[in-house]
């Protein structure tokens, strides 16, 4: 598969977003798992990642979500890595980018429903998800054409 200059900045901007949410991710499990005793917050009272990160609904099934989200997001990384030599690769990002774009999105707002807070590390999080999703716009509406022709 030939990708053009565009296309490879596209790349880079996903690589880009998905290391920073990555970035995000490490302080939020060093905490959960006991390497930070606290996340630090600006200096405003809707953050209270301590507070969130430390809750129940931070330990889906027991295991810390900044973990599941390292890996996940590991795993998008990798698919973006694949995606320019392996079709197969190309299709299943655009599968988790809508999904890291949706997990993200509902995190938010469970976040305000039921703290009525934001964890600011989680919010950082949420936006490098946001540009991530931004940057393979055009992918995601490249493939979604492709099935819906196969559809029809």
């Amino acid at each position: 598969m030939r990708v053009d200059k565009k296309g490879h900045s596209e790349n880079i901007a996903l690589v880009t977003a998905t290391s920073a949410a990555i970035l995000t991710l490490l302080p939020v499990a060093a905490h959960q798992v006991g390497l930070l005793s606290h996340l630090p917050d600006p200096p405003f009272a809707i953050f209270t990642s301590d507070d969130i990160t430390e809750s129940k609904a931070a330990h889906p099934l027991g295991i810390p979500d900044g973990l599941l989200g390292l890996g996940s997001y590991g795993g998008t990384l990798a698919l973006i890595l694949l995606s320019r030599r392996h079709p197969i690769a190309r299709k299943m990002l655009v599968v988790k980018l809508v999904a890291d774009g949706s997990a993200a999105s509902f995190n938010a707002v469970r976040q305000l429903v039921s703290f009525g807070k934001l964890c600011s590390w989680c919010t950082g999080t949420v936006l490098c998800t946001a540009a991530m999703v931004f940057a393979g716009r055009k992918l995601i509406a490249q493939e979604t054409v492709v099935v819906s022709r196969r559809l029809s």
